[in-house]
């Protein structure tokens, strides 16, 4: 068996996340997409911040080259329907339909995934101990259930890739879903949320997060760029 799909499957186990909570996310059906329409789309609207080929301007704003097609039109969709708050993304995609979305996620899939970066060695090891095997101890699940264990994510369920994603704009996200999960007292666009797998829950990422710390949020964070 491969062992990255063994750990994955111990992950799972463990957990006792299975497939009945993948069901919101893994419902996401993506139009037929045009990759050169996309291309298109990408270098007018979108390419300033994310770049031509997916790769960021800046690491505030995430890597999108080689993310999965799935996640990509979920979150476009969601930023222009108000679901996901940002005022930047909600004016580029104003004028957008929803096959101009699916062309955009199609054409950032198509690429290649971006490089990691440098991690911090002195917090490694505890970082990969918290994403491979979570704190039983707060309640903490394994990131690497849902995210691989390689930080390549689930295409099938639109879990995203983040191996190698810049550390400042995943622990801005973390950061968010925590505010979310905790109800924070704080602004739409401050805080983030998934969907959950029954109406009335709090999405998965809120869950997980509420009870992450700024340590965990950073050693994590931190890990995962420099995961591929």
């Amino acid at each position: 068996m491969n062992p990255a799909k063994n750990t994955l499957t111990k992950v799972i186990l463990a957990t006792g996340f299975g497939i009945a909570s993948l069901t919101a996310t893994a419902a996401v059906t993506v139009p037929s997409y045009d990759i050169e329409a996309g291309k298109a789309i990408v270098d007018a609207n979108c390419a300033a911040c994310h770049g031509a080929n997916g790769v960021s301007v800046a690491p505030a704003q995430p890597n999108l080259g080689g993310q999965g097609a799935k996640y990509l039109y979920k979150q476009l969709v969601d930023f222009k329907m108000g679901n996901r708050r940002n005022g930047i993304m909600e004016a580029q995609l104003k004028g957008l339909t929803q096959q101009d979305l699916a062309n955009v996620a199609g054409y950032y899939a198509s690429q290649e995934p971006w490089k990691p970066g440098y991690g911090n060695k002195a917090t490694f090891a505890a970082a990969q101990k918290l994403y491979l095997g979570g704190d039983k101890t707060r309640g903490v699940i394994p990131c690497a259930g849902c995210h691989d264990p390689k930080g390549a994510g689930n295409e099938w369920a639109a879990f995203p890739r983040l191996g190698g994603q810049h550390a400042s704009y995943l622990a801005t996200q973390l950061k968010m879903f925590r505010a979310a999960g905790r109800e924070d007292e704080v602004g739409d666009t401050e805080k983030r949320t998934n969907d959950s797998a029954k109406k009335g829950e709090k999405g998965m990422m809120q869950m997980v997060a509420a009870k992450l710390s700024d340590k965990d949020i950073k050693i994590l964070s931190e890990f995962l760029t420099a995961v591929h």
